[in-house]
């Protein structure tokens, strides 16, 4: 991973590429930002130029060092990771994965680079120990933490560290990502990338992802029939959404961003953006879900202003309610009922 291939991001490569340039980089950085905002490409690609034997504006590639980067071979390019079935990162690991093996010297490169995936993961007694590392590290020795959330950290860690914060990248030159390099089709390209609100990782897990679409379908035939459902149709759909978050829930992993409850009302909310645009300028090049225009602009006509706005508040109360651990199947079915009580309720077209 080279910094030129790393979409966005500009402020964060030119900084680590002139600390490289000036030989001023720090002993201990702190890469923060969510799953999929780019977190470990960025110390890949900082990792490899700093160990590069020829660098210029980026690393050559070319080299021995460069290479051995690239296929993860190089020895003084430590991935510092937590035990299997362990989930967090320990007093031991730490230890042994960088405290003990920081004092031996670079194999063959300048600097000994400590790269630490879900760094948050690390309770007080791991974080007290690298601490003692950080305060008096070798003059050779790089340690890299990447995090979804640096608040995590003691304030003695983040003191010590430069924090760089992974920037959102712009929804257009994700949607052109997608289209030039992935050869997604345009109007899902652009649902994606709307979708994933400027995290290019995530839009990319989205664009092949076969149950991302399975939501997608359901929160249409929801949106398109909420009006219209009858008690035994709405009782019929949330012991739906039940059985697929309950298996979702089972079937999760480390790996997902989100889940299908959090992804289905956030599609549930874009579609009504739509419906809300739709009304407000009634131009159909600002709408997402293009696919659905004649039913887009049916709900624009019938649907008040005042609606939708009870319709956004709905979906607000419904996360405050799940987070609270409500009970599931209530607050579903709240909020379809707030769908179809608000959607029929036309109210004043011409006011907002």
């Amino acid at each position: 991973m080279n910094f030129s291939e790393i979409i966005g991001q500009e402020d964060a490569k030119n900084l680590l590429k002139n600390a490289i340039k000036k030989g001023s980089t720090s002993h201990a950085y702190i890469f923060s930002g969510e799953k999929g905002s780019g977190k470990m490409m960025l110390a890949e690609a900082f990792a490899k130029m700093l160990q590069c034997e020829n660098p210029g504006e980026d690393s050559c590639g070319e080299c021995h060092s460069c290479k051995q980067a690239e296929s993860h071979n190089n020895p003084d390019i430590i991935y510092v990771k937590r035990e299997a079935g362990k989930a967090n990162i320990g007093v031991d690991v730490v230890r042994e994965q960088i405290n003990n093996d920081i004092e031996i010297k670079p194999y063959s490169s300048k600097y000994k680079v400590y790269i630490v995936d879900e760094a948050e993961r690390m309770n007080p007694q791991a974080q007290n120990a690298l601490l003692k590392t950080i305060e008096e590290p070798p003059a050779y020795a790089i340690i890299i933490l990447l995090t979804t959330n640096h608040n995590s950290f003691l304030q003695t860690i983040l003191s010590r560290c430069v924090t760089i914060q992974m920037k959102t990248i712009d929804t257009e030159l994700i949607k052109r990502t997608l289209q030039e390099k992935y050869h997604i089709v345009d109007y899902q390209s652009e649902m994606v990338a709307s979708f994933a609100q400027g995290n290019l990782g995530k839009a990319i897990e989205l664009a092949s992802s076969d149950e991302f679409q399975e939501i997608k379908s359901k929160v249409v035939s929801i949106a398109k029939k909420a009006a219209k459902m009858d008690e035994a149709e709405i009782s019929a759909e949330v012991s739906a959404i039940k059985d697929y978050n309950n298996q979702d829930k089972k079937d999760s992993d480390s790996k997902k961003s989100q889940g299908f409850i959090e992804q289905m009302l956030d599609l549930i909310t874009l579609w009504f953006r739509d419906v809300l645009l739709y009304k407000a300028t009634m131009d159909d090049s600002l709408l997402i879900f293009k696919e659905d225009t004649y039913d887009i602009h049916e709900q624009a006509e019938n649907c008040s202003y005042n609606g939708l706005n009870n319709i956004f508040n709905s979906l607000t109360e419904t996360r405050e309610r799940l987070n609270a651990n409500v009970n599931f199947e209530l607050t579903i079915m709240l909020l379809i009922l707030a769908l179809k009580e608000n959607l029929n309720d036309k109210g004043n077209r011409s006011t907002l």
